[in-house]
């Protein structure tokens, strides 16, 4: 790690002198903290952990610099629930998905993020703080940082290396031997950092903070990868019951204000304090308008730029007609009984909103249409159902770029989590617990409670309650139907004339490794099989 790695120790000065964390750090003039002193005492190691947030936040955020745009959005859309019209379309199970051709920001810069969380974490253990629980606080938060982004890592390469030494000006040219690490001393090392998370970690956080809810939840699922049912269920069960979480009104799991009970963990941004991915409020993100078709240029002249039908858009990537059928829709009213249906996404029918027209807030006519009407589907680009998750009501119509916070984690999931462990620790369709968990989802939606359950009940609720929230990949990865899926409902297409699905090899259930990154770890070091 220290050689390929040894380049970013030169902006890590930079980035620690210039970062601090909205909502729970308390502002303070950190430029006046130099270098030197960042890993020496308690306040520098503050400033540090900041840091680390920005890079965490940075390293999940759709729309950088550092080759990671292409690597984030994939995840939200290389899935069975997605139709991909452009962008990055020639690396979701094309040609381009080649050691060289594919993006490599995922790796990299996740290695960066473990070597500066590392440096956090064995730092720290040689300061003395204050109050020795603020220390272990900050170990633990650093720790789920770590865990986070080997287990992301582990889960995209499959074959990936392991190291915890942080790279200084001591160690950084020292020679190393690169060879794969097994996926158990990978989940070892995950495991050990969340287990020291979730002793050391309270439940109440602030928003944008680790807590030992989000601890819980991802060795809920680390614990999946592993078959132990057991502890996976234990896990969910501790953050269900004695988090302190709880669902809120589907209409309002993805309002203005997505900091509320039912998120585990959000990624914070904040126009005023941002502007860059350095800065306390980060940079802006553009999930909505990937999601959103570009309503505005619909024929007939009646649509504006309007954030209410997602300002200005892409059009990247939207949800097919296998989850449209999941969710119940009726193609005759284009309506659907769940009430996720019209919560989080935005409805079939059309309304104008051009002042002046003569269709403003009235169902536009079929020629507004591309190909004559909303069935007909002629231009993805101009109309398509679309994803309702990300709208943002505060951003400029004209631009595309959000600051509204991301929900990253958040109860729902861990249910689902939870139904899955109690099912398949009893092996009982019927368990009580396990109905109980994701008929709470179910309720919500207003839809009836499911009286069985088993793997595809699971995989279709999921898809229902969590589409296009980035995991669904790594959930069909871990269920060993990944190829099967995208092979049978993953689309590309502008237009429902040319959507078609584009064949998955199998193969491609892990990334290709950067080549690069391949060449500086010889001879030890395999490429993933296929590539």
């Amino acid at each position: 790690m220290k050689n390929i790695y040894k380049i970013a120790i030169c902006a890590l000065g930079i980035v620690l002198l210039n970062t601090s964390c909205k909502k729970w750090l308390t502002e303070e003039n950190f430029t006046q903290i130099s270098s030197d002193v960042i890993y020496k005492d308690e306040a520098g190691l503050t400033v540090g952990l900041g840091a680390l947030y920005n890079l965490q936040r940075t390293y999940e955020r759709v729309s950088d610099a550092n080759a990671l745009t292409q690597n984030n959005l994939w995840l939200y859309c290389a899935d069975d629930l997605g139709c991909t019209r452009t962008f990055n379309d020639a690396q979701i199970y094309k040609a381009a998905m080649t050691p060289t051709a594919f993006p490599a920001g995922k790796w990299t810069s996740g290695y960066q993020l473990i070597d500066r969380a590392s440096a956090v974490i064995t730092k720290a253990a040689t300061v003395n703080f204050a109050v020795p629980a603020n220390k272990a606080k900050l170990i633990a938060e650093a720790k789920v940082i770590r865990a986070m982004t080997y287990f992301k890592l582990w889960q995209l390469y499959d074959n990936i290396l392991i190291d915890t030494i942080p790279t200084d000006v001591t160690n950084a040219f020292d020679p190393q031997v690169f060879k794969p690490a097994t996926k158990e001393e990978v989940l070892g090392l995950i495991n050990f950092d969340l287990d020291y998370a979730i002793a050391n970690l309270p439940y109440t956080a602030k928003f944008g903070q680790v807590s030992q809810g989000l601890a819980r939840h991802l060795r809920a699922q680390v614990a999946a990868w592993q078959g132990d049912w057991a502890t996976m269920a234990a896990q969910c069960d501790a953050v269900i019951n004695n988090g302190g979480y709880s669902l809120q009104a589907v209409d309002k799991v993805f309002a203005a204000d997505v900091n509320h009970k039912e998120s585990l963990f959000t990624y914070q941004m904040d126009e005023v304090l941002g502007g860059n991915d350095a800065l306390a409020g980060g940079n802006q993100h553009i999930l909505s308008a990937v999601f959103t078709a570009r309503y505005y240029e619909m024929p007939g002249g009646h649509m504006i730029e309007d954030n209410n039908w997602g300002g200005n858009s892409f059009a990247w990537t939207t949800p097919n007609f296998y989850l449209k059928r999941l969710l119940g829709w009726v193609e005759s009213t284009g309506l659907s009984p769940d009430k996720r249906f019209s919560a989080y996404f935005y409805p079939d029918t059309v309304i104008g909103n051009k002042p002046g027209s003569a269709y403003y807030g009235l169902k536009l006519p079929q020629s507004s249409y591309p190909g004559g009407s909303a069935a007909a589907g002629g231009n993805y680009r101009q109309y398509h159902w679309s994803v309702k998750k990300f709208q943002d009501f505060t951003k400029p119509d004209g631009r595309a770029g959000s600051f509204k916070d991301v929900i990253a984690y958040r109860l729902a999931e861990t249910l689902l989590m939870g139904a899955e462990a109690h099912w398949r620790m009893t092996n009982n369709p019927t368990n009580t617990t396990a109905l109980n968990y994701i008929n709470r989802i179910r309720a919500r939606a207003g839809m009836p409670n499911f009286t069985t359950i088993d793997q595809q009940t699971i995989l279709d609720e999921s898809a229902r309650e969590l589409a296009f929230e980035g995991g669904r990949w790594f959930l069909l990865k871990r269920m060993g139907v990944l190829v099967s899926q995208v092979n049978q409902y993953h689309t590309f297409g502008s237009a429902k004339s040319n959507e078609a699905v584009f064949p998955m090899l199998t193969h491609m259930v892990r990334w290709p490794i950067p080549q690069g990154q391949i060449d500086l770890m010889a001879p030890n070091f395999p490429q993933n099989t296929g590539y």
